[in-house]
């Protein structure tokens, strides 16, 4: 449902009921509306951002009382149409991903204008950021009595998961009407990397396409400017939909080649590129194994980038290639720092695995349910940051 079918509703069903608002709670409801009108705007300067954000925290707040009165006043069906109001701010603001928070707060993203309607059901791309190595862009889903989820499983009544009516299926994506393996020029290990994942509502979605230009294999980076087209299928629906998404890079990245190298127990790890925006973090690695020794363990070396405070950098994507039976490139982006550090920490590691005697198999975790690492003693790079 789109905002103005939404407001068409909302007045047909107040002309519908007999009861009148209170005079109280109609002045409540404009002031509130004149005040969200004075905080819709683009977040350019940070001074800016200290002034609005205890308006947009006191109208939040005023919205929901507002909401939670209407809804003990009015019927049901009025109820169900006030829930569908959109919350204020965008997708990216409240995704769990510190670089697009940072990319909306310092204005670096733009607002997208396609949508596509199937069946009752709208999909309409809401905003993108790119600086040169990920673009990411948001999808909201639109469509009566769809509770499901738009991205990923939905956990149904009964505790078990399921694909609900209306969620993705499958995306494919064009650059600048090419594929992704025409754009790679037939080289899938040096393609660009789509994934997605669920929003901080249900009917979001938050897509990133990686590059490749880092794999060794493919020097092709993206453009500075292209267009996106993205084919989706949602679960139900016999017609794909069809979005179009600008891209243009947003920033100015700081690049460096500092040929750092690490040696320890017949294992070398060289730091052969950094590259940093507000939106990534982003390190051209290689790992090589001197030795005669079995080579397995080379493919479950993993690596984590750490500031100096001890913050872990978050992962967006690892793409690991190998070069021969003894290296690896491999090309790690990460979240951004949220401070600017002088020095940052590359530590390489392995996985444990469940049977200790294996070399494969289910990983090892701790009591948060994440991967038991094992780093490896020496294998660590610190570059000073610019």
């Amino acid at each position: 449902m789109n905002n103005n079918n939404l407001e068409k509703q909302i007045r047909e069903l107040g002309k519908a009921n007999i009861q009148e608002l209170p005079p109280l709670l109609r002045s409540r409801q404009d002031s509130i509306y004149a005040s969200l009108a004075t905080i819709v705007q683009d977040p350019v300067e940070k001074e800016k951002k200290k002034r609005i954000y205890p308006k947009i925290t006191a109208a939040v707040t005023a919205a929901i009382l507002l909401s939670v009165m209407l809804t003990a006043i009015y019927p049901p069906t009025l109820a169900n149409a006030l829930k569908q109001l959109p919350l204020i701010g965008g997708i990216f603001e409240r995704a769990d991903d510190i670089g697009l928070q940072a990319a909306q707060r310092l204005g670096l993203t733009s607002r997208l204008n396609s949508s596509d309607t199937h069946e009752g059901i709208t999909l309409s791309a809401e905003e993108a950021v790119f600086d040169g190595s990920r673009l990411a862009f948001s999808v909201k889903r639109e469509g009566e009595e769809l509770e499901g989820k738009l991205a990923g499983v939905t956990i149904g009544a009964d505790g078990k998961p399921f694909l609900a009516e209306g969620a993705i299926t499958s995306a494919e994506v064009l650059i600048d009407g090419a594929s992704l393996e025409q754009f790679s020029e037939g080289l899938w290990k040096a393609m660009p990397f789509l994934s997605w994942i669920e929003g901080a509502e249900s009917n979001t979605a938050i897509f990133r396409l990686v590059d490749s230009s880092n794999s060794g294999i493919s020097n092709k980076p993206f453009p500075d400017r292209f267009v996106l087209t993205v084919t989706l299928d949602l679960n139900g629906i016999d017609e794909p939909f069809v979005l179009q998404i600008p891209a243009r890079k947003a920033t100015i990245n700081k690049i460096s080649t500092p040929d750092i190298r690490a040696q320890v127990g017949g294992w070398s790890l060289i730091l052969k590129k950094l590259e940093y925006s507000p939106l990534t973090t982003r390190l051209s690695l290689m790992l090589e194994q001197d030795t005669d020794e079995d080579h397995t363990a080379l493919s479950l070396v993993g690596f984590e980038v750490k500031d100096q405070q001890g913050q872990v950098l978050k992962d967006i994507s690892q793409k690991v290639l190998s070069t021969s039976n003894r290296s690896l490139n491999v090309d790690l982006l990460t979240e951004p720092f949220e401070k600017h550090p002088n020095m940052l920490k590359i530590r390489g590691y392995l996985y444990e695995f469940e049977n200790p005697q294996s070399k494969n198999g289910a990983f090892k975790t701790d009591s948060s349910g994440n991967p038991v690492k094992h780093y490896i003693d020496g294998l660590e790079i610190n570059v000073l940051v610019k």
